[in-house]
């Protein structure tokens, strides 16, 4: 019994990893992100763009630090901040302000194919596709140039 069992633990495990990862997508909102690269490649990690969002902007009375917030898609399509806040609250994704932008831990690389990241870094506007879940976890999904 013993020697089945460590096996099948750790295939549970990894199974319910992928399954988290993918719930994202099932159960979560897609939003649209306008984005801008600035730095599209490293020795160490291969190709992956950083990226800074000009429509998520605090508003005054925010201080700098650890934020939550939500997302709702805005008039033009793109996804804006619908509510932020100081304290965490069910559904808020987890991020940080700085001045007036802010900015998710899953929302700054983007990993792309090898030989992808000189087109996207001569793009210079973007667009990021992101699934979030309604526990408020995130998924990239694609990025492409932003056609305006």
């Amino acid at each position: 019994m013993k020697k089945w069992l460590m096996p099948v633990l750790q295939t549970v495990f990894v199974a319910l990893l992928v399954v988290s990862f993918y719930a994202t997508s099932w159960f979560g909102e897609q939003y649209l992100l306008r984005a801008e690269p600035y730095d599209p490649f490293d020795p160490f990690y291969g190709e992956y763009v950083m990226l800074q969002y000009p429509d998520l902007d605090a508003p005054a009375g925010i201080s700098d630090g650890a934020v939550y917030f939500t997302l709702t898609a805005g008039e033009d399509g793109y996804a804006v901040i619908d509510r932020i806040e100081e304290r965490p609250f069910f559904g808020a994704i987890n991020g940080s302000k700085y001045d007036r932008r802010v900015v998710a831990p899953q929302l700054e690389n983007f990993y792309v194919e090898q030989g992808r990241g000189p087109e996207l870094e001569e793009a210079v506007d973007l667009e990021v596709t992101i699934d979030v879940a309604p526990w408020g976890s995130i998924r990239p999904v694609s990025i492409a140039p932003r056609e305006e």
